[in-house]
């Protein structure tokens, strides 16, 4: 082989394996710095800084903390934008540090606090060796750990409904426009927790009617909730087991965010479940995160990995989808494209 030829090859295997290593490197290092974030929230920093900035002796004072260890802490996570320092020896929230107070981060990194939680994914080789997570075998599914711990049950419920609100909106919207559901239609929220999405379609077409069905610890504040969007006069809230039954009298009937915490056979039930009452000229509305067939970043890759650590279910492809409705007995008619990877897949019952 040509020298010039061997130089060349040789050349670009190592810058290659520089960014190979460049790679690896950030991806531990973010790891690095979101703990050290997760420390700061878990002693209680942003909240001192609600109001400005306070020195380093005055955050170790008011959170317990060791100040030289928590100027560490600090320092770490300034450079990541959410901090910065201020004279003489403090430090204060960036405006974008302000997402730390309210909102979908604030209540994604208060999740994390619960040890359980955060170490799950530690565990996961011994998930990928098993085939099951260390953490289902421990306290069954997620949804049975939270009910022992109403604080965590809140914060995660609170997280669920600031990640829903905008994927129900474009859900509302696209409904709205759509031609399918017949004037006065009937939409039937199934495990839709206190309604985030049924509230925002019941808002968006005024002459709709909406029937909410979760467990029974979802259904008082699906009713205050209801109440508070003003459509409750609209909306039957009923307390249920979507494995066993779900409510009939639905035009359409809306699965958001359910599928993916069950494996194939209980997705699957849960879909044989809506089967037995919808009717004929009925829709199925799925709200997920199908996996696109490439190598790109995708939302729901990352969030599959984070399912393996806690959830009996996972993340699917399109084609996956249409096997799981088929075997429930529907036919996959339709795909929108929602937000951040997020799809509204449309089926309808297959007539016999």
């Amino acid at each position: 082989m040509d020298l010039t030829v061997m130089s060349q090859m040789t050349g670009e295997s190592a810058a290659a394996a520089a960014e190979g290593q460049a790679i690896v490197m950030t991806m531990q290092r973010a790891t690095w710095r979101f703990a050290a974030l997760r420390a700061l929230m878990a002693i209680g920093v942003p909240d001192q800084l609600r109001d400005g900035p306070r020195t380093i002796e005055e955050l170790a004072g008011a959170s317990g903390a060791h100040a030289p260890t928590l100027t560490r802490l600090l320092r770490n996570v300034a450079a990541t934008g959410l901090l910065r320092t201020v004279v003489p020896a403090g430090y204060e929230l960036t405006p974008a540090g302000r997402a730390l107070l309210h909102g979908h981060a604030r209540q994604s990194v208060l999740y994390s606090l619960d040890e359980e939680v955060y170490n799950s994914l530690g565990e996961l080789p011994e998930t990928v060796r098993a085939g099951v997570a260390p953490f289902t075998l421990r306290h069954g599914s997620m949804y049975d750990y939270l009910s022992t711990d109403p604080a965590l049950s809140a914060v995660f419920d609170e997280l669920m409904d600031l990640q829903h609100v905008p994927l129900a909106a474009r859900t509302a919207e696209l409904l709205a426009r759509s031609a399918d559901l017949p004037a006065g239609a009937t939409v039937v929220d199934v495990g839709g927790a206190k309604g985030t999405f049924v509230g925002a379609i019941l808002q968006a077409s005024p002459g709709t009617h909406g029937v909410l069905l979760d467990l029974e610890r979802s259904a008082k504040a699906g009713r205050a909730y209801l109440a508070g969007l003003g459509v409750a006069d609209r909306c039957e809230v009923v307390a249920g087991d979507f494995f066993k039954a779900v409510p009939a009298g639905g035009d359409a009937y809306l699965v958001a965010h359910v599928l993916h915490n069950w494996d194939d056979e209980q997705a699957t039930a849960i879909l044989r479940s809506i089967r037995a009452v919808i009717p004929g000229e009925g829709r199925l509305l799925i709200v997920e995160a199908p996996i696109p067939d490439d190598d790109l970043p995708h939302f729901a890759k990352d969030l599959d990995v984070r399912l393996l650590t806690m959830h009996e279910g996972q993340e699917r492809t399109v084609p996956e989808y249409e096997a799981m409705l088929a075997a429930a007995e529907f036919r996959l008619a339709a795909v929108a494209e929602l937000a951040r990877g997020e799809c509204l897949l449309t089926a309808v019952p297959v007539l016999s």
